[in-house]
């Protein structure tokens, strides 16, 4: 399909103004209220305190991961980002980034994939605001971006002499893509093996005679893209050898597995059963346009055996559509083998099958796109898509607003606190979703929370300091009644904890620790916080350090 350059430009204005639109409900609120957004700030903080302003107190209890793990692009973004304007600020243009150059991203590799098919790309904006970004996970989705990007730039150099110059932008591309995450990484170099391997194999059936130059070609390739990870690629392995083989590993079901496909399970985010009847959608569009292209490829193929041609231009009456058709086959292929065969989570690691399904529909939208069908296909499915979109972005922006008030709550309690002073987090409420939202309360001021599930992991830039990490304590030693001490290192000394951050209301009746604690909030601290849905209490006793 070759549309005049008027359609084009206007195809292309509408896709701009459509992402802007989209844009626009993420970025609403003073936080995008994500799962473990909070938390990324936090330690985006803690990075600051240690490596611009040498805090010792933070020195104290944290220290930069030694290792290079594959968790650190988004939060060298926002660190740069916080050093001249709040977290807020920073978060937002991430948001941004995100939910404008995915689409961009996209749309462009469409170009090189299927030229002139850009039509399909609309379907890209479903895929924008998925359960990842919700969770989160924004090293995912920066990931993912980095993904598209890299294969594009793969694709548009292949065939070029390859210089210094081009081989340190793919070095870059690469190393970047794996510090975003591991798993879009091995996928990345999964989909340009199979890239290489398949355009190899057609050359050589096209061209029998020509078998040294197609081999030649092979080797160049697949050095230069060698060459590029070789670095990232031993980390990859390092990665996963130096990871405690007592982990505990967990597998999903087939059924489950194939259920997560028909509802395009990485598009759900908060409710399988409302969001599940748009995002099912989606997938009978795809199916039914995985369908419809191959009935007109079975179509020219039997013109073809009758020695027929079919109506329509040059391009539209190849038997195949090409090297792409191909090559996004056999690469959808091998990421439903990995979807299928590994497992799901591997100690905190986790969403392994849902990631790998993700850029298996990136994929499944790619390769319909090589598929010599009539125009209005596309034009319904860009309607279609849109569609669901909508549905899912009204569906969202409620959700967004009710959760955007608890995390200015939460941040608002920062006012009330000194700088360099330890708070225990406390959550109490009934919501899986917030449960790391009392870290609101630490991403702009030097503030210690003396729980951070980021260090506890290893997989994050910033860990414990296992060596001068000091123990801490509430209220009173001298009456055990009204005293709880963390002691994590025996014989180290304990500092007094300055704040208790309660989110949610807990039942003092519960247990031994929300009972001593309601006593020690009742008698040694005092309410300097309240809001509808959050309580800073501060020590009595508490001392500027």
């Amino acid at each position: 399909m070759k549309n005049p350059p008027k359609w084009q430009r206007a195809e292309l204005l509408i896709f701009s103004i459509l992402t802007v639109l989209n844009m626009l409900p993420f970025i609403a609120t003073r936080f995008f209220p994500s799962m473990d957004g909070a938390s990324h700030l936090s330690n985006v903080n803690i990075i600051n305190q240690l490596v611009f302003h040498n805090n010792s107190l933070f020195h104290q209890f944290f220290q930069i991961n030694p290792e290079p793990v594959p968790n650190w692009t988004s939060n060298l973004l926002i660190s740069l980002l916080t050093l001249i304007m709040p977290a807020f600020l920073a978060e937002k243009i991430l948001v941004i980034i995100l939910l404008t150059g995915v689409p961009f991203a996209f749309r462009i590799l469409m170009t090189s994939v299927a030229p002139g098919r850009t039509i399909y790309s609309f379907l890209i904006f479903p895929f924008t605001h998925t359960m990842f970004l919700f969770f989160g996970f924004f090293n995912f989705c920066m990931a993912v971006l980095l993904f598209l990007v890299t294969l594009n730039y793969w694709l548009q150099n292949e065939n070029k002499p390859w210089n210094l110059k081009r081989g340190l932008t793919l070095a870059l591309l690469v190393a970047s893509t794996y510090f975003s995450h591991v798993v879009i990484f091995g996928t990345l170099l999964i989909i340009i093996a199979a890239h290489i391997i398949t355009r190899t194999v057609i050359a050589a059936f096209d061209n029998p005679a020509e078998g040294k130059a197609i081999i030649r070609k092979f080797l160049v390739k697949t050095m230069a893209i060698s060459l590029s990870a070789v670095i990232p690629l031993m980390l990859f392995i390092y990665f996963f050898y130096s990871r405690p083989g007592t982990r505990e590993i967990n597998f999903i079901n087939r059924h489950e597995l194939i259920k997560f496909l028909v509802t395009v399970r990485p598009l759900i985010s908060f409710n399988p059963d409302v969001e599940g009847k748009h995002t099912t959608i989606l997938f009978y569009l795809l199916a039914g346009l995985i369908a419809t292209g191959s009935v007109f490829f079975i179509y020219r193929l039997a013109l073809k055996l009758l020695h027929k041609n079919p109506t329509g231009t040059n391009q539209e009456q190849k038997l195949a559509p090409g090297v792409a058709f191909w090559w996004l086959l056999s690469s959808m292929a091998m990421l439903l083998i990995l979807y299928f065969k590994l497992p799901d989570a591997y100690g905190t690691a986790s969403y392994t099958s849902l990631r790998i399904a993700f850029i298996f529909f990136l994929l499944v939208i790619l390769w319909i796109s090589t598929f010599r069908i009539p125009w209005y296909f596309g034009l319904l499915a860009a309607i279609t898509g849109l569609y669901v979109n909508t549905m899912l972005v009204r569906y969202y922006s409620s959700s967004i607003r009710d959760l955007g008030k608890l995390a200015v709550a939460c941040n608002k309690a920062a006012d009330f606190v000194a700088p360099n002073s330890l708070i225990l987090p406390v959550y109490c409420m009934d919501n899986w979703f917030t449960g790391h939202f009392v870290d609101y309360i630490a991403v702009d001021k030097p503030v210690v929370m003396v729980y951070n599930y980021e260090c506890q992991s290893g997989y994050f830039p910033v860990i414990w300091n296992e060596k001068t990490k000091p123990n801490y304590y509430l209220g009173n030693p001298a009456i055990p009644d009204r005293y709880i001490n963390f002691e994590l290192v025996k014989g180290r000394p304990s500092l007094m904890l300055d704040y208790v951050f309660v989110v949610g209301q807990f039942n003092p009746e519960k247990d031994w620790f929300f009972s001593t604690l309601h006593k020690i909030l009742t008698e040694d601290f005092t309410k300097v916080y309240v809001a509808p849905s959050c309580t800073l209490y501060r020590n009595k006793l508490a001392v500027t350090r």
